[in-house]
């Protein structure tokens, strides 16, 4: 059930739904068809305990479209829809723990319509989803409280003691974005400020400073001018990490090499395989648990980053032969423990499986990943996911496996059998082959032929 909050109210999260660890905020607004037409922007303010950011990376938008970790990162617009025109996907697990507050905000871009103000929009809107489920949360739509301002604080997130609330705020300023990002903290330069990407010499670690400057060829105006400040992106984020996970395995690998040559025993194989998740995957000593028991389950490994039990694993012998019913025990525990991802892994091979629980206990593959000598760019972009870092944010993995469910043959198929689709076929074979067909023989056509 969603719940509805006016201006000022607040929920707990965990309340509403214990299992959202993965967020997204979406918001929306209306403007009048008689209004001139009114560019509206998004962003984000990650807080500290004294309402400012720690540094220019905690201020997510348009020119910057995730904090340094990746904990945060706006949607990309091709997943925007009219029912959210902007968000953000917020990983809670993921957030330092300085950081205590977020700030989801509106800004009017007001170079075309320099009177515009937050008065003109009918109404503004925020709402919280279980980015896992799909299912909303909370949900907040301002009912007149809008005046002449051109920068709105809409909701926020904050800690409340180990859990985290959502709060409806609407609270307005005017002087648009950049007036909002002082009162955060954050020092932007207008194109033309005097030292706007000055790089003072003698500090080797001097950043350009931010801009509110939307660029039409951003490829050209970083050529152009090599100093100004890059968008940085999810991908970035990634692929930096990416790129860690390499640099990990390429220590970690002599060892692996060797143990192939000593074909060592299942108590040896556990040793590498807990070298791999501390070494190579950035998981603590106290986020490793072993021979964990729930309703007669067993769990070999059981991974809890940050303390919330994410990802169970069963573990073989270095190369011994992987068989599918082998993952049953680890699915098993999954499912009692409310846990969706499980792993098979004789360490040099692994299996992911998504484990759902909607009926009966059933486990997806979703994919599967080989280490050798030297880890290729899908490999290393795999084992990331694994990671501490890429648990942390299990909307990834999320996704792979929703993308693969979707290009499954049953899903392709009940999607070409679908009344919609086959109503198209028929157009385009009228107007094709001249042929007046009916949706019944198309189907049937399809399963004869196609299905057969």
């Amino acid at each position: 059930m969603t719940i509805s909050l006016p201006q000022g109210g607040n929920a707990i999260l965990a309340q509403v739904d214990s299992t959202a660890q993965t967020v997204f905020i979406g918001l929306n607004w209306e403007l009048p068809v008689t209004t001139p037409q009114v560019e509206i922007d998004a962003s984000l303010f990650l807080l500290n305990a004294s309402g400012v950011v720690r540094d220019d990376q905690d201020f997510v938008f348009y020119n910057q479209e995730t904090d340094a970790s990746g904990a945060v990162y706006r949607i990309p617009a091709l997943e925007r829809t009219p029912d959210d025109r902007d968000g953000f996907i917020v990983t809670l697990p993921a957030l330092p723990d300085d950081v205590q507050r977020l700030a989801f905000c509106l800004t009017l871009d007001t170079t075309n319509a320099h009177n515009a103000t937050f008065g003109a929009v009918s109404w503004i809107q925020a709402r919280a989803v279980n980015s896992t489920s799909g299912q909303e949360l909370i949900h907040y739509r301002s009912s007149g409280e809008l005046g002449t301002e051109t920068a709105i604080i809409v909701a926020e997130l904050y800690r409340h003691r180990e859990s985290w609330k959502f709060r409806a705020v609407g609270q307005g300023f005017a002087g648009g974005l950049r007036a909002l990002a002082g009162h955060f903290g954050v020092l932007v330069a207008d194109e033309d400020s005097p030292s706007a990407h000055v790089v003072v010499a003698d500090d080797a670690f001097s950043s350009v400073a931010l801009t509110l400057d939307k660029d039409a060829d951003e490829e050209a105006s970083v050529s152009d001018n090599p100093k100004r400040h890059r968008r940085r992106t999810l991908q970035d984020v990634l692929a930096t990490q990416v790129e860690d996970i390499k640099t990990r395995y390429r220590t970690f690998s002599p060892l692996l090499k060797r143990a192939m040559q000593d074909n060592p025993n299942e108590s040896q194989s556990r040793l590498l395989l807990d070298r791999i998740l501390q070494d190579v995957l950035g998981y603590a000593l106290n986020e490793i648990k072993t021979e964990q028991k729930i309703q007669g389950r067993i769990a070999d490994y059981l991974l809890a980053p940050g303390g919330i039990d994410s990802l169970v694993i069963e573990a073989k012998r270095l190369g011994a032969a992987l068989r599918d019913k082998q993952i049953f025990q680890a699915t098993s525990y999954a499912a009692y423990a409310g846990i969706r991802w499980a792993i098979l892994t004789n360490v040099m091979n692994w299996q992911i499986y998504r484990v759902s629980t909607e009926g009966k206990v059933e486990a997806d593959l979703v994919f599967t990943l080989e280490l050798s000598a030297a880890l290729d760019d899908e490999n290393a972009y795999r084992l990331m996911l694994l990671s501490k870092a890429g648990i942390a944010r299990c909307e990834l993995l999320e996704k792979l496996w929703r993308k693969k469910v979707a290009l499954s043959s049953e899903s392709l198929m009940t999607a070409i059998l679908n009344d919609e689709v086959l109503s198209k076929i028929r157009t385009v074979l009228l107007r094709e082959r001249g042929c007046p067909l009916t949706n019944q023989e198309i189907q049937e056509a399809i399963e004869r032929e196609l299905l057969r």
